[in-house]
């Protein structure tokens, strides 16, 4: 009986930590992408309030027959939260330095996800429609 008792906590405590994940305005998985063609996923967790994750940023190139993803990195959010509508968060590059991110949500499974960015050519990286899936 007390065995019984041990399985039934734990799995009410999973069941617990799964209701609050889908009830955070922000955990799950993120998608951006350019057309077909990915280009940003973020996987945020909501750990009762404080939040973290990876973000996965895809190498795109332009080679006459349309953009192609030709790489990707991922490394893990800093200092990542929620203000209002605004999940903001950064990241660390190779030689130490950060970046930082935005994503303004604009529905409950939908958002702009702004930020730092290597554009060939120069010029600011676009804004990126981001759906949660």
């Amino acid at each position: 009986m007390r065995k019984l008792a041990e399985v039934s906590l734990v799995v009410a405590l999973m069941a617990g930590s799964a209701v609050a994940a889908a009830d955070s305005s922000i955990a799950g998985t993120w998608q951006g992408k350019m057309g077909d063609v990915p280009v940003v996923t973020l996987t945020v967790k909501d750990d009762h309030g404080k939040l973290g994750g990876t973000a996965i940023f895809y190498k795109i190139v332009e080679n006459g027959s349309g953009p192609q993803v030709t790489g990707k990195s991922s490394t893990d959010m800093i200092d990542a939260k929620l203000e209002g509508k605004v999940f903001s968060f950064q990241t660390k590059g190779p030689q130490g330095e950060l970046s930082s991110y935005q994503m303004e949500l604009t529905g409950k499974n939908e958002g702009k996800f702004k930020g730092t960015a290597t554009v060939t050519g120069g010029g600011d990286a676009p804004e990126i429609r981001m759906i949660r899936e």
